[in-house]
């Protein structure tokens, strides 16, 4: 039983340098609240494209923990219990870091109509100066860490589940409870009107009963679904030969990709209105497909293809992938301070699009520079650092091994 994916390495990597570079270049851009969101310029639509590729992250994530789940109970002996609990504390990990990050460092919240940036404690002081408190609306905010906080903790339902029902490790039970999940998550566009009157209105019971299932911007519905396709993903490795791993869920993934893509175009374009409509599920439904090749295509050529040593390029993504998310904990505070900075001796200085996107990029090969040296020291003090050692408490983390692989 393999104990870690090169290639989701590789395609988390990627998915954290890409969100890097479009986090600085959204929030730098001059003319952000300019724009003409219902004839958008088609570089604008592709980086609010890119910004809502969260569901990526939710897959590997699923995978991952489905994965180590199995290894704990059939390789390592751990009880079941035991696992669940080591899934638990995992979860609230990754919700209390998320929670920090979003009050304390991370991006604005863009108000279009108000043509306002609701900036983070520490993003606000570099920004003008300013020592803020942080607001409702950003405690609410469900974004990509919280996200995969509460899918970790929800899969531990789902483990109890199959373990009270299933002797053996049965994919179809995550493919099934995916898909319907998944279709179940068109009560979001009627649930998130609720949750909107409720928040004007004060109803905080509903407001908190609901908003880690619908608010904005990646709620259990439909995320969890995510999830549980990389849990069947994880599941099939788990008990068939690759082959048949690819046979079973490359067809699924081109069905919901086109039927997606096909729904989308058919359909009034509101995606940078970020409305919660039938274009959301069809962009959810393309992802969820696009994902799943996605995985496919990262295993096949770094894990399960002819054996390979990563190169360069791909060590330079693998590193985002295994300590990245102490960087996206720190991009936005280090992002603001570097363009006050410029500022003080540029006073005028202002990004268009191609100028954000630039600083967005050159800060982001400056963070794969600063992962090279970093990894040398196994990443010491980061927050996987941290991460693993508390895990180790409750049967260690895989990703303890990975944090010193190139250690020297």
């Amino acid at each position: 039983m393999k104990k870690n994916f090169t290639g989701l390495d590789v395609l988390r990597g990627i998915g954290i340098f890409a969100l890097l570079v479009m986090h600085t270049a959204f929030y730098h851009f001059e003319g952000l609240f300019e724009l003409d969101l219902s004839n958008p310029p088609a570089i604008v639509t592709l980086i609010g494209l890119i910004l809502m590729f969260a569901g990526v992250f939710a897959m590997i994530s699923g995978l991952v923990h489905t994965h180590q789940h199995y290894r704990k109970i059939n390789q390592q002996k751990v009880p079941f219990d035991a696992a669940v609990k080591y899934n638990l504390i995992s979860g609230v990990l990754i919700l209390i870091v998320a929670y920090l990050y979003f009050i304390f460092t991370g991006p604005g919240l863009a108000d279009m109509s108000a043509k306002f940036m609701s900036n983070s404690i520490l993003v606000e002081l570099f920004t003008s100066g300013k020592l803020i408190s942080t607001t409702v609306e950003r405690v609410l905010y469900v974004d990509s860490l919280v996200m995969i906080g509460m899918n970790i903790l929800l899969m531990g339902v789902f483990f109890r589940f199959h373990h009270r029902f299933f002797k053996k490790i049965t994919p179809n039970f995550y493919l099934i409870s995916a898909l319907l999940f998944f279709a179940f998550s068109l009560i979001r566009i009627p649930l998130y009107t609720i949750y909107l009157d409720a928040l004007d209105s004060g109803n905080w019971l509903v407001t908190l009963l609901l908003n880690w299932l619908v608010n904005k911007n990646n709620p259990v519905f439909p995320y969890l679904s995510f999830a549980l396709i990389g849990a069947w993903i994880s599941a099939l490795i788990l008990t068939v030969d690759f082959k048949k791993v690819v046979r079973q869920v490359l067809p699924l993934g081109i069905i919901l990709f086109i039927g997606g893509v096909v729904l989308y175009i058919t359909l009034p374009d509101t995606m940078l209105q970020r409305s919660i409509d039938p274009v959301w599920f069809a962009l959810m439904m393309a992802q969820n497909g696009l994902f799943m090749l996605f995985v496919l295509a990262a295993l096949k050529f770094y894990d399960f293809g002819k054996p390979r040593v990563p190169g360069f390029i791909s060590r330079f993504f693998i590193r985002f992938g295994v300590a990245g998310l102490t960087i996206f904990f720190i991009e936005s505070v280090f992002s603001a301070a570097i363009a006050s900075t410029l500022r003080i001796f540029i006073p005028s200085l202002a990004f268009d699009i191609p100028g954000s996107l630039t600083f967005g990029l050159i800060l982001a090969l400056l963070w794969g520079i600063v992962l090279m040296i970093w990894e040398k020291s196994g990443y010491k003090f980061g927050i996987e650092y941290f991460y693993t050692r508390i895990l180790k408490k409750y049967g260690g983390s895989a990703k303890e091994d990975k944090l010193v692989e190139n250690k020297r």
